[in-house]
């Protein structure tokens, strides 16, 4: 059985994260846009379950991480920064390079 999410994909981005730049080295710059995300965007903490459930074998709950600090602990700042990049720039014009 599976979840349906009701994810909004014609929300639009506000400026700061339409302007998300993947080449800033700061982890709390990655760690502030992966929070607005996963607060904003269904879509996108689905994708962060399925990559912690994938790599750390847990599954990730509204119960258990409803405040998206809690998953910060969890994954490396690099992992944060690959979500980000992953969901902000995949359809962005312009942003061939894809990193694994």
């Amino acid at each position: 059985m599976g979840l349906l999410i009701k994810a909004d994909f014609k929300k639009k981005l506000d400026i700061k994260l339409y302007r998300f730049d993947p080449k800033i080295p700061n982890p709390e710059y990655h760690a502030e846009i992966f929070c607005e995300m996963f607060s904003r965007f269904p879509q996108f903490k689905a994708h962060v379950a399925a990559y912690i459930e994938r790599n750390y074998c847990f599954v990730v709950n509204d119960e258990d991480h409803s405040d998206p600090k809690t998953l910060l602990n969890t994954l490396k700042s690099g992992e944060v920064r690959k979500l980000n990049e992953w969901v902000l720039l995949r359809n962005k014009p312009g942003s061939v390079e894809r990193r694994s």
